[in-house]
């Protein structure tokens, strides 16, 4: 199964998005504390993500409150805080992997959507740029995956502030818990070079303040 990246950016991943949101909304009505923590930290957002699908004009995504929308330029008033550059034909094969899977009608996938907008992350970061080339290796068929991420910059630099690289097994074994986000960072199977004391310093604070 074949899904177009430009065009999942600019249709599914929106609806999916609001999804996750309507699964948060109805279990924190049910009473799950948890989801409404989890609902009142993609709410607290409002930011646009840049990306860029090999030599495409940029698809921007952007918060507000809850909502996402897709288009060339971010909503009045969203200031972009991401920007990537990402793999198309690398993007294509996990997509189509995904839905071939059923993964894209998982309840749970959509909640993972919905989170990509967290105020918990934005505030940890506190407007500070960060920049990092990260590197999924070793994926079947397609070898090693590069993508480039900037937080609060105008413009991707050529140099990133850190490069990280992880194994595409290591990422497998933590997505059937196997290995926890712990065990990757202690047992030296994400591999950073540079200055990545922010980075670091953000994911110990999430991970021992969790939702």
């Amino acid at each position: 199964m074949s899904i177009l990246p430009i065009e999942f950016l600019r249709d599914s991943f929106p609806r999916l998005f609001a999804r996750g949101m309507e699964v948060l909304e109805n279990r924190a009505a049910a009473g799950d504390a948890r989801a409404q923590r989890m609902l009142d930290d993609v709410k607290g957002v409002t930011g646009a993500a840049s990306l860029q699908i090999d030599d495409e004009p940029p698809v921007v995504l952007s918060a507000r409150q809850g909502w996402l929308s897709a288009g060339d330029a971010p909503a009045e008033d969203v200031p972009i805080r991401i920007m990537a550059a990402l793999p198309g034909n690398a993007l294509e094969a996990l997509l189509g992997e995904a839905a071939e899977a059923g993964a894209l009608d998982d309840e749970e996938v959509a909640v993972g959507a919905a989170q990509t907008a967290s105020k918990r992350f934005e505030d940890a970061l506190a407007g500070r740029p960060m920049t990092c080339h990260v590197t999924l290796a070793d994926v079947p068929d397609l070898g090693h995956i590069e993508v480039r991420i900037g937080f609060n910059v105008s413009a991707l630099p050529a140099e990133p502030g850190f490069t990280a690289e992880l194994r595409f097994p290591d990422l497998e074994s933590v997505r059937r818990g196997e290995l926890t986000v712990q065990d990757l960072f202690l047992g030296g199977k994400l591999k950073m070079e540079g200055d990545y004391s922010l980075a670091l310093q953000i994911a110990m604070q999430l991970l021992t303040n969790p939702l």
